[in-house]
């Protein structure tokens, strides 16, 4: 009796191992099937990234000569078609595309050069109030007054005069050589009206602290290409006599260029997002050392834009300072009010000494004078120090003897490395 039961218990615990086995392999199956999906889902949804934000030479080309035909239709114009339209500038490479302008390289007559490229109109009421236009609305005064003054003021902080200066540039390129305007040069003007990055570009065009615009064909604008391969590359170098002496004239570039955002006729331009791979360098014309520039003047603010975007930021709870930054311009956290200052707490020079001189706060952890000779190390790194700290007060003055106290230094750093 006691082995029949023992074996009918045998059995039934054999069952239900089985059934565990079973319902075991099942839910593994499950498992695998909602990762398998999900997979699924996430490939496709990687696809549709890349295919965002990758380049497709084959799209670009076709943009080019769509823009072209229309050019010889006479439907678009600008300074800048002709040498487009004529093979003088080559199409060479897409460099990427999503919710920024479309960014091509090609090069002009042996030089490199950017294409950016608006391609659509995102204010639906401009393109209702296009298809209103008649014949005697596209002349100069209604496009001034209408164009000028919708546009360009919101983002100039309505300053007339720098206003005048952007639309002038501007009209002279849409309207071509005959002065008038049809309905497709005035959807192309308006398509460049509405990137922040084009009308700095006009604005800034006559100074040195980015990239030079050399002019406009349709929703195409073409800008000067600065390689960045030397701020990317210089921090990992192995430092000897040659690659200290390098770092430190893109050093004291970095510094004219920090003087030059202070001295635009518009206020100081703001960069506020420091990094190597935002700034290029090249070979100064007119001395022995660099010019460094933003390779996009999209990271790039005025006064007036500064004060909105941290005005902007006043209305943001916080509870510590980093709530309030605004990417790498520093702001600071009200902590009784728990909102932050309507105040930006540091300026180019302390954002490049954070950023790009110094280590402990360089992202990634290199700062361009890393390993520096050992007769300098001491003394740039109380400079640095200092230079890094955020300011007390707001929107700080950039410090124009601490500017001097650096190219001191770093001058003196060359002159003992030649000899």
């Amino acid at each position: 009796m006691l082995h029949a039961k023992y074996l009918f218990r045998r059995i039934l615990c054999g069952r239900c191992r089985t059934v565990r086995v079973i319902l075991s392999l099942w839910c593994v199956c499950v498992v695998l099937l909602v990762v398998l999906l999900s997979l699924s889902v996430a490939r496709e949804g990687i696809s549709r990234v890349a295919k965002l934000i990758s380049c497709d030479n084959e799209e670009s080309e076709a943009f080019l000569q769509n823009l072209c035909v229309n050019y010889t239709k006479g439907l678009t114009s600008g300074s800048l078609c002709y040498p487009l339209c004529t093979d003088e500038i080559v199409y060479t490479e897409c460099l990427g595309h999503g919710v920024k302008p479309h960014v091509l390289k090609a090069n002009w007559k042996g030089t490199d050069v950017i294409l950016k490229v608006k391609r659509q109109l995102h204010d639906k009421r401009v393109m209702w109030h296009l298809t209103d236009l008649q014949p005697h609305m596209m002349d100069r005064e209604y496009f001034n007054i209408n164009v000028n003054l919708s546009f360009i003021n919101n983002i100039l902080n309505k300053d007339l005069r720098v206003a005048q200066s952007v639309f002038d540039y501007l009209y002279a390129e849409c309207a071509g050589d005959d002065g008038k305007l049809t309905y497709h040069e005035i959807w192309y003007c308006y398509t460049l009206f509405e990137s922040d990055e084009f009308l700095l570009s006009v604005l800034l065009r006559d100074y040195q602290c980015v990239p030079k615009l050399y002019g406009v064909c349709g929703n195409v604008f073409v800008v000067e290409y600065i390689p960045v391969e030397q701020l990317e590359a210089l921090p990992r170098l192995i430092v000897d006599e040659r690659s200290w002496a390098i770092k430190a004239k893109l050093g004291l570039a970095l510094l004219d260029l920090v003087k030059r955002l202070d001295e635009t006729p518009y206020g100081t331009l703001y960069l506020c997002d420091i990094q190597f791979t935002n700034f290029g360098a090249y070979k100064s014309e007119t001395s022995d050392g660099y010019v460094v520039k933003p390779i996009d003047v999209d990271i790039a603010w005025l006064s007036a834009q500064m004060k909105e975007v941290m005005n902007g930021g006043a209305k943001v709870n916080c509870t510590l300072d980093a709530d309030c930054h605004f990417v790498s311009c520093l702001g600071r956290c009200d902590h009784k009010r728990q909102k932050c200052y309507p105040h930006s707490y540091s300026n180019n020079l302390i954002n490049i000494c954070r950023l790009i001189f110094s280590t402990p706060y360089s992202v990634p952890k290199f700062g361009l004078f890393d390993s520096a000779p050992p007769t300098l190390q001491p003394r740039l790194a109380v400079l640095i120090k200092k230079c890094a700290m955020p300011s007390v007060t707001p929107w700080p003055r950039t410090s124009h003897i601490m500017i001097e106290q650096f190219r001191h230094l770093l001058h003196e750093s060359i002159r003992q490395n030649i000899e």
